[in-house]
């Protein structure tokens, strides 16, 4: 057996809890085993959207499960524009929805990050906005169809206050958590007004909850927060 990334490593580990083989799993999803094992053979390779949904079903997980830990492992493209000489921002904690709080289906809440200017820039005039792409596959039929509900934000820009180097600021965004539970991520840069990314080579920020129906096992009373 190749050594384990983390895909293959969370893979494999699902597939053991489920009382799976590898032939089994591989039976159940129509793939070969080589397909499986480039998951670990190959790390800088991507698997194909079809082969994604194919292990989502056997793993009796949703294939955005999947496909963020695929998405947590690939490097963003080096850009070509850098930061202005100065410039520079740091993150300092989630004020409100730490990563992983579960949300109920359907419900609005807000998100709020907090940022520091740790450069000697002020900022001004500048946006967080949404880095979000819809992921869509097409049906037999040519129709495109939604993957999977994203989570909703009421505005794709949200305006950074003035903040002066030194300086640090809370940004607010608004969400409707999708209506079918699962792990949604919604991830979000600073932006100039024109577009243009301020730190094109930075991870930016993230929401990322656990999104749940009213009177599942977890108790969601107690997690649930209204931001």
């Amino acid at each position: 057996m190749p050594t384990e990334n983390a895909v293959d490593a969370w893979v494999m580990g699902r597939a053991r809890e489920l009382g799976m083989s590898v032939s089994e799993l591989c039976r159940r999803a129509s793939i070969s085993r080589q397909t499986l094992y480039d998951l670990a053979l190959v790390p800088d390779k991507l698997p194909s959207l079809q082969t994604v949904v194919a292990l989502a079903a056997p793993l009796q997980v949703h294939p955005l499960r999947i496909l963020h830990l695929i998405f947590d492992r690939v490097p963003t493209a080096a850009p070509a524009r850098r930061a202005a000489r100065g410039d520079r921002s740091s993150f300092v904690r989630d004020v409100s929805h730490a990563d992983g709080d579960v949300v109920l289906a359907g419900q609005q809440f807000v998100k709020v990050w907090e940022l520091h200017n740790a450069g000697s820039v002020a900022w001004e005039g500048r946006w967080l906005q949404c880095m979000d792409d819809e992921v869509v596959v097409l049906s037999r039929h040519g129709e495109q169809l939604r993957l999977a509900e994203p989570l909703q934000p009421q505005a794709r820009r949200v305006p950074v206050p003035s903040t002066k180097p030194g300086a640090s600021v809370q940004v607010a965004v608004g969400f409707k958590a999708p209506h079918a539970p699962g792990t949604v991520v919604s991830y979000w840069k600073m932006a100039h007004a024109d577009g243009r990314l301020c730190f094109p080579r930075a991870r930016g920020v993230w929401v990322k909850v656990q999104v749940q129906w009213l009177g599942s096992p977890t108790d969601a009373e107690g997690a649930v927060s209204q931001g």
